[in-house]
């Protein structure tokens, strides 16, 4: 029966095997003996090899070859030629990345540089990363030495930053950290053999007017001023010396009297200070100190007394009265009696990191936070100052620096000028050769800033990060930080993923403790132009565990202990 029908229809079987429809019956079968039998009784074969010499661009096919027909919606038609009825998805394979050459570490998403320091593993892909500012602006990733990290608290900030600091360490940069509130940095530093500098009450005194590593570096300079390129650094030192003295006692005076200075009393703390660096007794390695400045001015030499337009004792006194009495309260008032000596530990400029501890401070204290937060970031700039002149005046190696702003928010407001420091720092650290590390837990903590004009100051400061690296945040910082940034759905939900706690359980479990998804989880986001980011789990090596570098919970310790089941 098949036969019949085959028979009685072999011409439009025979156009249908032409056009690609169906493919050609077997040569042996019943059907494909017929098929033959037509081709050779009804003369078609010579038709048939014609129209597939026209198929295959007029070249003769070789035997058992099906050239490809025409292009159709489902692909060509003729046998072998790639025709699919039904349209399947992509094939999966899976292999290693050695086998898999050219797909390492994904054929999608953000690639991950192993560029600076070891920080851990891509959360997806499991390829190491490792980040910092300096190295990747050597590389050229980034065209700013600097990061800004958003993340909420417990979530492993201040890890991230110490790991990239002991890779700074291991190159040969000296980190400095200007007023760490929290002493979270100094085991790092004594680890690194680097300088803790313990400031509080009972710690030590903080000169005001101490010269810093700039002023000693002054003697040396000297030595060498036959050349005339280190006689202008000279006076130019001296100049900055001279005007960050005179800031630093004119701040610490507006803090304790709540308001600004007057403009002749700065006037004269500056002329008096000329006045003293004449006398044989103080020179650049013995630095006056308040009480100095203080009889001088009570003293009042004859061109005080001309500046400050008193004729007479009476009108001097008069003229110096509030002024003496605010310079009296920084050796004993609000401040204690930080300020009532020379400087006991100076920051020594070769040191491998520099860490100033004011963790002693009471944080309830505002004005002596304030004031110690403006010494001692006055003392770190001026070591990175002469670090820079001695580079150029050829008497030491450059060097390079990064500065580390954790707890931005108490930084930033716990001085009037701290905002215009930092912000000046965002924009000429290039040029300082300085990398910068800024921390804060939420983008609304720049958004609570006490003066509008500090708060939009603020607010640049993630528009000029080289990268920005985001931790656990929760869904409406995200919404304010999409001004600033692009984020991928993906990389949103994976973000405010990191900001959920660890689940409850039902009861306590054998064991260590239970710990957030998010706890060491950031997201590095080198450009703010929409590129992918980088997920990035923190890894510890065995020595940041033994020494313990990284625990925060020192003092739960025991209270963990008594919760853990035997």
């Amino acid at each position: 029966m098949v036969t019949t029908i085959a028979a009685n229809n072999m011409e439009q079987l025979h156009q249908d095997i032409l056009d690609g429809e169906v493919e050609p019956p077997a040569r042996f079968s019943k059907l494909g003996r017929e098929y033959n039998r037509w081709l050779r009784n009804s003369k078609k074969q010579a038709d048939f090899l014609d129209r597939q010499r026209r198929r295959a661009g007029g070249v003769v096919p070789v035997r058992k070859e099906n050239p490809f027909g025409a292009m159709r919606p489902r692909g060509f038609t003729g046998r072998n030629s790639g025709f699919c009825a039904v349209q399947a998805g992509p094939p999966e394979w899976q292999t290693t990345t050695n086998l898999g050459c050219g797909f390492n570490p994904n054929v999608v998403g953000a690639a991950a540089p192993v560029v600076g320091t070891p920080l851990g593993r891509h959360v997806t892909t499991g390829a190491e990363v490792a980040c910092d500012p300096l190295a990747w602006f050597r590389e050229g990733i980034i065209a700013n030495p600097s990061c800004f990290v958003l993340s909420l608290p417990g979530l492993g900030k201040s890890t991230l930053i110490r790991k990239m600091l002991m890779g700074g360490v291991a190159s040969g940069h000296i980190p400095i950290v200007a007023g760490d509130i929290k002493a979270e940095y100094v085991g790092f530093t004594q680890q690194v053999g680097g300088q803790v500098i313990k400031i509080g009450h009972g710690f030590g005194h903080l000169n005001p007017l101490d010269v810093g590593a700039l002023g000693r570096v002054i003697p040396l300079l000297e030595a060498h001023s036959d050349n005339p390129d280190v006689a202008a650094a000279v006076v130019k030192a001296k100049e900055q010396i001279h005007g960050r003295q005179v800031t630093m006692v004119s701040t610490l005076v507006s803090l304790g009297r709540g308001g600004p200075i007057k403009d002749f009393e700065a006037m004269l703390i500056s002329a008096a200070l000329r006045e003293i660096y004449e006398s044989e007794d103080i020179d650049w390695l013995n630095p006056p100190i308040l009480q100095d400045l203080i009889d001088h001015i009570e003293q009042g030499s004859d061109d005080l007394r001309v500046k400050g337009r008193a004729r007479t004792d009476e009108q001097w006194d008069a003229r110096i009265d509030a002024l003496v009495l605010s310079l009296n309260s920084l050796l004993d008032g609000q401040t204690g009696r930080i300020f009532s000596g020379q400087t006991t530990t100076p920051i020594e400029v070769d040191s491998p990191a520099v860490c100033i501890d004011v963790s002693a401070i009471d944080r309830g204290d505002s004005a002596m936070k304030a004031a110690v937060m403006m010494a001692c970031w006055s003392n770190a700039f001026g070591a990175i100052e002469a670090a820079h002149m001695l580079a150029d005046a050829g008497l030491a190696p450059q060097r390079y620096f990064s500065v580390t702003l954790d707890e931005m928010w108490q930084v930033l407001s716990s001085a009037p000028g701290m905002v215009s420091r930092v912000d000046e720092l965002t924009r000429l650290n290039r040029t300082e050769a300085t990398s910068l590390q800024m921390v804060t837990h939420t983008f609304k903590d720049l958004a609570a800033l006490p003066t509008e004009e500090d708060r939009k100051t603020a607010m640049g400061f993630i528009e000029r990060a080289g990268m920005v690296i985001c931790g656990g945040l929760p869904t409406s910082e995200l919404d304010i930080l999409s001004n600033q940034l692009e984020f991928s759905p993906a990389e949103a939900a994976m973000i405010t993923s990191w900001s959920r706690g660890a689940p409850p359980k039902r009861a306590r479990t054998r064991g260590a403790r239970a710990n957030p998804p998010g706890l060491g989880r950031f997201m590095i986001k080198p450009s703010k132009d929409g590129s992918p980011g980088i997920p990035v789990k923190t890894e510890l090596f065995a020595s940041e565990i033994a020494y313990r570098l990284h625990d925060t919970n020192a003092r739960f310790e025991d209270f963990f202990a008594e919760g853990a089941v035997e």
